[in-house]
């Protein structure tokens, strides 16, 4: 039996099994107890199925790989002869759509899952630089991924390609998922106002004037017949974003990016992301505003004060609380320092039991029933003058990107430590639009 067939006669026991699966789901109930343990049966030896399919895949692009040497440009035919053979085999396989459950996300188009093998690799061929091979350059060639190019600019929805001397784009690749979830992963670890502020991208880094507008204090009036109504005037603000370059150099040794057993892609993104994450928490949290990103917590308004300097009290919680105008409440949170949060959990009534009480739900610790979230740019003492607790509507804040995270390899600079750079460089800016919205607690 060949490859081919194999493929597809894999490919028909996997329909079969899918057909199954659907039919335990159709009526879109809890399952029984033996309905699951049939559906996890199937599962399983669906994910069999596809590894044993993927063997196969993996079997025949290597003999493309071969087929290609030692010259792909020469040899661009034949593999695209291979190529058509190989997607004339891909069967599209459909998961169920209705219902809480579906088929398990393994169940895909395989000529999905070959082109995403290729950006994989052709990324790698990418951070190799001079070293990438025929493969590289062959995965490289079907995505459409310019190996020579120095530059790449990474976005969540993927990457374009530049040449050093032109700004010409090259569209259809798109990053593989395992670079932009570290990236965007160690993003929102490090800077944890990723998660709850408003984030705009705009493709130019002109100032962008957002305006704003607090109307809370105003309300509607009691008319009588035959009376004018009085008019209450809107008052506008504005606040302006800019655009300020927040850049970073990572250096990897060209060992490590020679090593296939190394996710050098999913390294290099988690490395950027820290890095870039770390910047922007530090001047997300407490930036002047002044030729730098606005800090949450210098643009947050006055709150409540302590009553001491050197502790916090469950009732200056409260307080900061109700500073805050009912109409924000409804999205409120905390941001605290996890120093902070420890010193409110140790907080005891006079028999000794704890005053926050509801500090466990899950992975997301509450206050008051309120979200915390946990902010280690800011204050983390509580001593006299600080800023240690922020509570409000955190969507109030926002965070400008300008176009995408240019990445730039860097060939010949650290040739003599045998090493590669690559440098990020991207366009940042973060303000609070609505100060009335997020209000701080101050020690005494």
């Amino acid at each position: 039996m060949d490859q081919s067939e194999a493929i597809r006669q894999l490919l028909a026991e996997r329909r079969a099994l899918v057909e199954k699966l659907e039919a335990l789901n159709k009526e879109n109930r809890q399952l029984t107890p033996e309905e699951q343990a049939a559906w996890d049966t199937l599962t399983q030896q669906v994910a069999d199925l596809d590894t044993r399919v993927m063997a196969i895949e993996d079997a025949i692009a290597s003999e493309a790989v071969a087929v290609a040497q030692p010259s792909v440009q020469q040899n661009s035919a034949s593999l695209e002869g291979i190529e058509k053979r190989l997607n004339g085999l891909m069967e599209k396989l459909e998961s169920a759509s209705a219902g809480r459950r579906t088929a398990p996300a393994f169940v895909r188009d395989l000529g999905d899952k070959q082109a995403n093998r290729d950006r994989v690799t052709a990324l790698r061929g990418w951070l190799l630089g001079h070293q990438a091979g025929d493969e590289h350059r062959a995965a490289a060639q079907r995505a459409r991924l310019n190996l020579a190019s120095n530059n790449l600019t990474v976005r969540l929805g993927g990457v374009e390609e530049r040449d050093n001397s032109t700004s010409n784009t090259a569209g259809g690749y798109t990053i593989p998922q395992g670079f932009l979830a570290e990236l965007e992963k160690k993003l929102v670890l490090f800077n944890p106002l990723r998660s709850v502020a408003r984030v705009i991208r705009t493709e130019s880094g002109n100032a962008l004037p957002i305006p704003t507008i607090d109307d809370t204090s105003n309300s509607a009036a009691q008319g009588s017949e035959n009376t004018a109504v009085t008019a209450v005037d809107l008052t506008f603000g504005q606040v302006t974003l800019n655009a300020y370059r927040y850049e970073s150099l990572v250096l990897a040794s060209n060992e490590l990016l020679r090593d296939s057993g190394i996710d050098i892609a999913g390294e290099i993104g988690a490395l950027l992301g820290e890095r870039v994450g770390r910047k922007e928490a530090a001047e997300f949290a407490t930036g002047s505003g002044s030729s730098a990103a606005q800090g949450i917590v210098t643009g947050s308004s006055a709150g409540v004060t302590a009553a001491s300097a050197t502790a916090i009290a469950i009732n200056d919680v409260i307080g900061l609380v109700n500073s805050v105008d009912a109409a924000y409440q409804p999205n409120g949170a905390f941001m605290m320092h996890q120093s902070i949060w420890a010193a409110l959990l140790k907080l005891q009534d006079s028999t000794g039991r704890p005053l926050v009480s509801d500090y466990i739900n899950g992975n997301q610790p509450k206050l008051l029933g309120y979200p915390v979230i946990l902010n280690n740019n800011m204050a983390s003492t509580i001593a006299t003058t600080n800023k240690t607790i922020l509570f409000g509507d955190f969507s109030k804040y926002y965070i400008r990107e300008v176009g995408q995270l240019e990445l730039i390899r860097l060939n010949e600079r650290y040739a003599e430590k045998y090493q590669t750079g690559f440098m990020v460089v991207g366009f940042r800016d973060a303000k609070v639009v609505q100060s009335a919205a997020i209000k701080r607690l101050t020690q005494a």
